[in-house]
């Protein structure tokens, strides 16, 4: 076997190697810029809101059980009074979130976030129940009913615009800062004064919440019944969590999306669980913040996603960069064979530098433009800069316009994969074997040993 050949293919095989590393260089910084990207969100929201989750709300009545107590004292019995604080809970029977979202980009020099702004609209009953009532837990004890109040957990209340205001009953309560119940972590309650639990069994409340927060919304259903009915205009969300809305009215259309979710407690462990919590909360004295400071429970979730992510496309990308490159280089090679041509080294290795900065030049103009346009003036500029180099080294103008239509052909077929995520793997292998296969047919009455042995005099047969 001839060595010339041999060293050929080996040289070809280590610059194919190399280039890919330089491939994996791009790769390495568009993973810098994605890193830089996801620390410019969370200093987004540390300055304006993050992912948001609403839980409630919580009806909490408090009293005091006032008993006498008889105690011994230097073997004296005597009387004193006890006075202890409880807490009830009710969590409501019937609970609605209907309401639309709007979206925009808040920018951070080069880099941005995804916000969106709830306009919704809570409301429901709470059902205190025909044996509602407040039993002493010593004989003798006398109950005195404090001032109730309704919690709502959110996650974030830096993005709460406006002062919302609880309606209960008709009656009109303004919500302050804080839930007063540690389970549901940050939030706002509103103050009731004391509830005539005795006359009163049925409380309808209703609220307006505007929302703002980043990328994510959440909503945890709590109530016997919950009925949550969503839209938007943005047409790229992400249905998560525990609970996925009703197929049938689910739309997602150019003009936005429509959702709604029907959950009961049967099919959810929120009520039993908060409950729960509450009442342990309650009874435990020391650790219960901790405690219950980081639990979770059953959410649906919506997900603001972007259509196109220029720093995952553009890493999405690379990892075809072997590919390319080594396409080109075969290509080279079987051209060089047929044509019975010499293409040096140097010329091989600046043709792979050349695809590889395509996708720096991919990078760097994504940050700044469009993705789809980015990818365009990259290619463009590729296939040209390629074309008219080939030309000269393949000696002949048709032949390096035949190249760069052929790299025209692989980077259309690049975008259309990097385009459609969901059929990128059934893509990407019918390009693979769409091209093993053309490879296949064009070299199938080469005498690759005659080659191997004589390249500067090859034989082969019409093609």
């Amino acid at each position: 076997m001839n060595r010339a050949f041999v060293f050929k293919v080996i040289g070809i095989f280590i610059l194919t190697v190399l280039m890919s590393w330089a491939v994996s260089v791009v790769n390495s910084l568009i993973k810098e810029r994605q890193y830089r990207q996801e620390e410019v969100k969370q200093e987004i929201a540390r300055s304006s809101a993050g992912a948001q989750t609403i839980i409630g709300p919580v009806l909490a009545i408090p009293y005091i059980e006032e008993y006498d107590e008889i105690v011994t004292e230097n073997k004296v019995k005597k009387i004193e009074k006890r006075k202890v604080e409880y807490v009830v809970y009710s969590l409501p029977e019937d609970l609605e979130l209907s309401g639309g979202f709007t979206n925009e980009y808040k920018k951070l020099g080069i880099y941005k976030a995804l916000m969106y702004q709830l306009g919704g609209k809570i409301k429901g009953t709470f059902n205190l129940g025909t044996d509602f009532k407040l039993t002493p837990q010593h004989e003798g004890g006398k109950i005195t009913i404090l001032p109730a109040y309704v919690s709502v957990g959110i996650n974030d209340t830096r993005g709460i615009n406006g002062k919302p205001e609880l309606t209960l009953n008709n009656e009109t309560y303004a919500f302050m800062q804080g839930t007063n119940l540690s389970v549901l972590g940050n939030g706002i309650h509103a103050k009731l004064g004391k509830l005539d639990v005795v006359a009163i069994k049925t409380l309808s409340f209703e609220f307006q919440l505007n929302l703002r927060g980043m990328e994510n919304f959440n909503f945890t259903p709590i109530a016997d019944n919950n009925k949550i009915a969503l839209q938007s205009s943005w047409q790229h969300p992400h249905f998560n969590g525990s609970f996925l809305p009703d197929a049938a009215t689910q739309k997602i259309t150019p003009a936005g999306f429509e959702a709604q979710w029907a959950v009961s407690s049967l099919s959810s462990s929120n009520q039993t669980s908060l409950l729960n919590m509450l009442e342990q909360r309650w009874n435990e004295k020391s650790t219960a913040d901790k405690a219950y400071s980081n639990q979770s429970f059953e959410s649906l979730s919506i997900g603001f996603v972007e259509p196109i992510n220029v720093y995952s496309q553009a890493d999405r990308a690379t990892k075809y960069g072997l590919l390319f490159i080594g396409l080109t280089f075969a290509g080279f090679f079987i051209f060089e064979i047929l044509k019975r041509l010499r293409i040096h080294p140097a010329q091989y290795t600046l043709v792979g530098l050349a695809m590889a900065l395509f996708y720096l030049l991919l990078i760097s103009l994504s940050e700044h433009i469009s993705f789809a346009v980015s990818y365009l003036i990259a290619s463009l500029a590729c296939v040209a800069l390629l074309g008219y180099y080939l030309a000269h080294v393949l000696k002949n103008k048709s032949h390096g316009l035949m190249f760069a239509g052929l790299l025209t052909a692989l980077y259309g077929a690049l975008y259309g994969i990097l385009a459609s995520e969901d059929n990128a793997l059934l893509m990407g292998s019918f390009l693979v074997f769409g091209l093993l296969a053309a490879t296949m047919i064009i070299t199938r009455k080469v005498d690759w040993y005659q080659i191997s042995n004589n390249p500067a005099k090859p034989t082969y047969e019409t093609i």
